[in-house]
């Protein structure tokens, strides 16, 4: 009897222990359980904070710590990685400069080059598929380049201005997302149904087109109606709200005034804003912006030229054969080849040069033969061409002397208020730069001369004469006052 009553007590206790098993698998689970939605919430949050870059869509994770510099509530960017990251090729020192100097560069994608200096809040393009290497616009940017290392560096905002880009920074997340122009294009070439803003769907030239592309960044683009091959523009965040209508045989953007210079299909040119708003009349032969922020544009018709503004009033009337310089001056300090040092437009007339400035007023006579010095390079390569001489505020003029058998080549310099500042007498003008240093040379009866060191000189001799003149002068008063008394 006592035997079999100790059977329940046996059992019993093999249940209680099987309890304590399945609490203590069920206590393991749950440990796991919260363990594992611990390191996901952990997880999570990493993945929110890190710092993440998009690139045209795709994370990039081959850069280094240096490309993003955030400061305060602006995002800084180094232009020489993401210049490298874009496609483009980066050179050291200033454009045409040749030299290694870090606190400049410039890049280039074989269409545009850019140009960056340290401190500088301005930037140039200048558009290499049409008008050469040595035509650009100045662009003014919010904030100036700042130099970290060996490395420069730009706003975010203003870093869409220089590389033609789309930026965002989602700060809930950490994210930066840089968007290329060609990205772009491609992107909503497939979104919107008549956009014309790819080689496939677009047969205006590869200038245009990619001028057009830039408008995508400005929240419109180029629209054409297939069955007529007529362009127009159109809002890019809704696209059936149409800005031109579909009546132009070409559009083109200009960046910066953010207006289209349009073409009729009777070959007459004028300039319609992004408002829908005309602002030169439809009718010259073509239409060119020299300068973005004085609004000016050369304007042709029966092959004579002239400048609008950009409301289409006529700043120099339509009497010249031809408006800016040749494309033969070959001087990196022109950088506008329509408006020198701010001021001057070079124009011609029956084969001789004059100077007008900006508001349409003449500076000089059209009297000159040419402007610049074309230096003889067959006697030393590092002379270079001279046309604006910075230090002396002065532009190179050239006269011809003609006899029966030979013409020879006088230079002399005007200024940019259009004064004769140097007469024209010299042999020749040429640059030479050395270290990085650049010096104006010129010739005059087989002597070589440091044309600025000269000419601050004279400016100094006159000076102490001046001095002089006043101190004798006023010892005469003296005297004649005491002669007096």
């Amino acid at each position: 009897m006592d035997l079999m009553e100790n059977i329940p007590e046996n059992n019993s206790k093999k249940l209680s222990g099987t309890k304590i098993v399945f609490f203590v698998v069920i206590a393991l689970i749950i440990i796991l359980i919260i363990s594992a939605a611990v390191i996901w919430i952990y997880s999570q949050h990493i993945s929110i904070t890190q710092f993440k870059f998009n690139l045209d869509g795709n994370r990039q994770r081959d850069y280094s710590d240096e490309l993003f510099w955030f400061q305060n509530d602006k995002i800084y960017v180094s232009i020489r990685e993401i210049a490298s990251l874009l496609g483009y090729n980066v050179y050291n020192g200033g454009y045409g400069e040749y030299t290694e100097d870090r606190t400049k560069c410039y890049v280039n994608n074989s269409k545009e080059i850019v140009t960056f200096e340290t401190n500088s809040n301005e930037i140039y393009k200048y558009n290499i598929m049409t008008s050469g290497n040595n035509e650009g616009q100045a662009f003014e940017i919010n904030e100036p380049i700042l130099a970290s290392g060996s490395n420069l560096y730009i706003t975010s905002d203003d870093l869409v201005r220089a590389f033609n880009v789309m930026f965002n920074y989602a700060s809930e997340n950490n994210e930066v997302s840089i968007f290329s122009l060609n990205y772009l294009a491609n992107y909503y070439s497939k979104q919107i149904n008549n956009a014309a803003i790819t080689a496939t769907t677009s047969n205006l030239s590869a200038s245009i087109l990619y001028d057009n592309q830039k408008a995508l960044l400005y929240n419109m683009v180029v629209i054409k109606d297939t069955s007529t091959n007529l362009y127009g523009v159109a809002s890019l965040a809704d696209p059936t709200n149409i800005i031109i209508g579909t009546r132009y045989s070409s559009i083109d953007f200009m960046e910066g005034s953010n207006d289209f210079i349009v073409k009729t299909s009777d070959n007459k040119m004028g300039i319609i804003g992004s408002d829908g708003i005309t602002k030169v009349r439809l009718e010259y032969d073509d239409i060119k912006e020299l300068d973005k922020n004085l609004g000016l544009y050369l304007v042709t018709s029966n092959n004579r030229q002239g400048v609008v503004n950009n409301n289409g009033k006529i700043i120099v009337y339509q009497d010249y054969d031809q408006i800016g310089l040749p494309n033969t001056i070959n001087d990196t300090n022109v950088t506008n080849k329509y408006i020198l040092l701010g001021n001057c437009i070079p124009v011609k007339r029956n084969d001789k040069w004059g100077l007008i400035d900006i508001n349409g007023n003449d500076l000089t006579p059209i009297e000159y033969d040419g402007f610049g010095c074309d230096a003889n390079t067959s006697e030393d390569s590092r002379y270079t061409d001279v046309l604006i001489i910075p230090d002396l505020n002065g532009i190179v003029v050239e006269l011809d002397e003609v006899n029966e058998k030979t013409r020879t080549k006088k230079y002399g310099v005007v200024t940019a208020d259009g004064n004769l500042f140097i007469n024209i007498v010299l042999d020749s003008i040429y640059s030479l730069t050395t270290q990085g240093e650049t010096t104006y040379y010129a010739t005059f009866q087989g002597q070589i001369i440091d044309l600025v060191d000269f000419v601050r000189q004279q400016q100094e001799s006159w000076e102490q004469n001046n001095n002089t003149n006043n101190v004798s002068q006023n010892n005469a008063n003296a005297e004649n006052n005491g002669s007096t008394n």
